[in-house]
């Protein structure tokens, strides 16, 4: 049985590049995983970029963290269901097979542990 993964992606005035980083997840060759976005209040489109991928179960939150992200990375680990945690910044994004390799590295150390 596949882990469901908990992609957490904080995110402030990011719109320009927030999709690129959903885009490459959507990509991902491992499918058993729920992204959640954490915004800090945007004032650009961010919203408008997320309904478009309302049918990926997408969960979005709204906070106000002041300046201090580990407070939306908290938010989305409260919000998350997965066995294993994934952060991605929304400026960046991963290769087609970043959570295959990661997944098969991780059950590989837990078969030896």
């Amino acid at each position: 049985m596949q882990q469901l993964v908990s992609i957490i992606i904080p995110s402030f005035n990011r719109s320009d590049l927030l999709e690129r980083a959903i885009k490459s997840i959507l990509n991902q060759s491992y499918k058993n995983y729920e992204i959640i976005i954490v915004d800090n209040n945007s004032t650009d489109n961010t919203k408008l970029i997320i309904q478009k991928y309302k049918d990926y179960k997408i969960k979005f939150s709204i906070v106000k963290n002041n300046g201090v992200i580990a407070l939306s990375r908290n938010v989305g680990l409260k919000n998350s269901n997965g066995e294993l945690i994934a952060f991605l910044d929304s400026d960046d994004w991963w290769e087609k097979d970043k959570l295959k390799d990661v997944i098969k590295v991780f059950d590989l150390k837990t078969e030896i542990d």
